[in-house]
């Protein structure tokens, strides 16, 4: 089994763990893509559409995981690949469906009817704003310097005309594609730090400082991920100079072990910080008498995707599970999205025509 097969069958099962565990770390007054108030957390459909997700998405993650292994055996990584697109539609579709019902419900109870509906913004953000974590950068740094030196090491720079100088370019294919992961998770980081915060109505001050807290913790986990995937591309680089002798599967085990992390540290955190901390999450009696954040259902498309032409900001956090995400409405976004494509574009190109990066 080689390590992209490795690394393709991992996804399977943690993108199904993630997704089944999504609705738990959602802030109360998100659930499934729809803004609801804070005292309707607890009503009967939103905990019956809950549960059955949990029940079909762990079916769902089950099943493709069982047939991800089966075909790996056979070392077919593309096979393993469409299993995990099947499970990324599946889960989609129950997503959708609990949503719907939500949404439904929402809209026939008139749920945010007579309610005090406010946007709540961190003034102190532009003042004050978060530090990025620059000294997080060093291990990726570190990794790809290197690379670049026992490339140097291994193979000195050919004499101008020799045979083999149209290769020179394909000796640093790993260096490229570290640079690529670099460079693109470093980027969206600085917008994200440059985005504004999601602040909840319900106590702002709270989930202010918990948003900061939650930046910070998620920039420097993915940039620990970062640098783990850059050290893999080290290893199997390795493993093909015939420099190391050691199995494929231990040149996933960096990016395995990344984003493992990365998966318990989303879940600990939860939705823009809310389980962090003095992030309990309060219950219905308690934010029944506070104001609610505006009812913004008609900028989410789907529930998935934010599209507000009227709004500066590149990306904004997530409305089901965590992250971030762009906002299509902006051109700027569509600017970022190009160069990631393009990016990755051409490392393609270089691939099919120069051969393994």
């Amino acid at each position: 089994m080689t390590p992209a097969t490795l690394i393709a069958v991992l996804y399977v099962p943690m993108t199904g763990v993630l997704i089944c565990l999504s609705p738990a770390i959602s802030r109360p007054t998100l659930q499934f893509g729809v803004r609801i108030p804070g005292d309707r957390a607890a009503m009967p459909v939103v905990r019956d559409e809950r549960r059955t997700f949990y029940r079909r998405t762990a079916a769902v993650a089950s099943c493709c995981t069982i047939a991800a292994l089966l075909v790996a055996r056979r070392g077919s990584t593309w096979a393993v690949q469409v299993i995990l697109v099947a499970e990324l539609l599946a889960d989609l579709g129950c997503f959708g469906l609990a949503r719907n019902k939500i949404a439904a419900a929402k809209q026939a109870g008139g749920w945010f009817a007579g309610r005090r509906q406010v946007v709540t913004a961190d003034t102190s953000w532009r003042t004050s704003p978060a530090r990025f974590p620059v000294r997080w950068l060093t291990p990726a740094v570190a990794v790809i310097a290197a690379t670049v030196l026992i490339e140097v090491l291994r193979h000195p720079s050919l004499p101008p005309g020799h045979p083999a100088a149209r290769s020179s370019f394909t000796r640093y294919g790993p260096v490229i594609g570290q640079l690529y992961v670099t460079v693109l998770w470093t980027g969206l980081l600085l917008i994200i730090y440059r985005s504004r915060p999601d602040v909840d109505a319900a106590d702002p001050a709270l989930s202010a400082r918990q948003y900061r807290r939650f930046l910070v913790v998620m920039a420097r986990t993915m940039l620990t991920l970062v640098a783990l995937i850059d050290l893999s591309v080290l290893l199997s680089a390795l493993r093909r100079w015939q420099i190391g002798h050691f199995p494929g599967a231990v040149a996933v085990l960096p990016v395995a072990a990344g984003l493992v992390i990365l998966s318990v540290v989303t879940v600990r955190a939860g939705q823009g910080g809310s389980r962090l901390s003095g992030g309990r999450r309060p219950g219905p009696a308690a934010v029944a008498d506070r104001d609610d954040d505006r009812d913004d259902d008609r900028f989410w498309k789907a529930g998935l995707f934010y599209v507000n032409r009227d709004d500066p900001a590149i990306m904004v956090g997530r409305r089901f599970g965590v992250g971030w995400t762009f906002n299509f409405g902006n051109r700027l976004a569509w600017l970022v999205l190009g160069v990631i494509a393009g990016g990755l574009a051409g490392l393609l190109i270089l691939h099919a025509v120069l051969g393994p990066l």
